[in-house]
């Protein structure tokens, strides 16, 4: 498998949507770790979710096209919540990894059908702008699932077990529990949910699957320069479920709030500016506000158009990557009403333009005419 992303998937660099989820489902497939069996098939389908994650999604397959492979697993992509230094990304694809392989369950080896509960849990927060570009803590409450304490999450009081009559050990609804063939498209048995056992005495606590659920409070770091999309991981604090599955991760999935003033473009902040056609025909300068509350003075060129962008370097979303700007976007408003004085001012400007434009057409028939007695010599 290749380095970049397109080469982990096995297509060209110009391919369309389509053929990229083809290769990542074919891919997944073949590589899935409860399906495969060939040496490093874990690594290789969490580089394959990787890669689908940034390809599939067009603003960060732009974002990688510009950057190249290097610097986007470099750059603020992926946030953890530590204060350690940001290293290459570890993605995780939750929405077509769960519809392939994790309706609840999972398929083994040589279609055997297992128990696989879902570890990790995926939560979306939203954040004001000035919280996702300044930084911040917010203490969330994530529902999850919790380890029986009363059964030690064996669903059993007495800790012992016999064959799913439904299914008769198999795992599954319909006429493959009976022939002892197990066929993939088969639903998990309703009586067991795919355990191929239950318990003789069910735990009173969990109802015999041993799990219950909970609310845990928890304080999540919002590292600055944080996007829409992009995820903080809390390592250790997913769901508990079987013994034999450990404790998954939390994935905090951060939603930025629409600002009132600002809108961000990337690494910049953008904020309307408006100015009148004086001003913008003769220059001027103004206060503007900062993400953080403070104001810079900006001066306006002469001659500015409409919808020209005035920079003041610095004054974006700062990482520690990459430090953007605050952009000036002037917007020329055309008055609707004015006085008598400014009437007359706009006639004198009006018939200063007129006189312009005569004399250009002049120019342009003096040329005309002077190419023509030249061409008859």
């Amino acid at each position: 498998m290749g380095d970049s992303y397109y080469e982990i998937l096995g297509v060209p660099k110009n391919a369309p949507d389509r053929e990229i989820k083809r290769a990542y489902h074919a891919l997944a497939r073949r590589f899935h770790p409860d399906i495969s069996g060939e040496p490093g098939a874990e690594d290789r389908f969490k580089r394959i979710n990787e890669a689908y994650r940034v390809l599939s999604n067009r603003e960060e397959r732009s974002r990688y096209d510009s950057l190249g492979h290097e610097g986007y697993r470099w750059s603020p992509a992926w946030c953890r919540d530590s204060p350690a230094r940001p290293g290459p990304a570890d993605f995780s694809d939750f929405a077509d990894a769960f519809d392939l392989f994790f309706s609840e369950k999972s398929w083994g080896p040589a279609g055997r059908f297992r128990p696989k509960p879902l570890s990790d849990i995926l939560v979306r927060l939203e954040v004001s702008l000035e919280e996702a570009v300044l930084g911040g803590e917010r203490v969330i409450e994530v529902p999850y699932s919790i380890r029986c304490s009363t059964c030690g999450g064996t669903g059993s009081t007495t800790g012992a077990f016999h064959p799913c009559p439904r299914c008769g050990g198999s795992g599954t609804e319909g006429a493959g529990a009976s022939t002892g063939f197990v066929d993939p498209g088969s639903a998990p048995c309703r009586e067991c949910g795919g355990r191929r056992r239950i318990p003789e005495t069910p735990c009173a606590a969990c109802g015999g699957w041993g799990a219950t659920q909970a609310v845990r409070r928890v304080t999540v770091r919002i590292p600055p320069g944080i996007d829409t999309g992009m995820r903080i991981r809390k390592e250790g604090l997913g769901r508990e479920g079987d013994l034999e599955i450990p404790s998954g991760d939390l994935y905090v999935e951060v939603v930025v709030r629409p600002h009132e003033r600002f809108a961000r473009r990337g690494y910049d902040l953008e904020i309307p500016v408006h100015v009148s056609p004086a001003r913008a025909a003769l220059g001027s300068a103004t206060e503007l506000p900062t993400i953080d509350g403070r104001t810079v003075r900006v001066g306006i060129p002469a001659g500015v158009q409409h919808e020209a962008a005035v920079r003041v370097t610095g004054e974006g979303v700062k990482t520690r990557e990459r430090c953007g700007d605050l952009v000036a976007r002037i917007q020329i408003d055309t008055p609707s009403h004015v006085t008598g004085e400014e009437q007359a001012l706009y006639r004198q400007i009006l018939r200063i333009e007129e006189r312009r434009e005569e004399a250009k057409k002049a120019g342009i028939l003096s040329r005309a005419l002077s190419r023509m007695r030249d061409a008859g010599r």
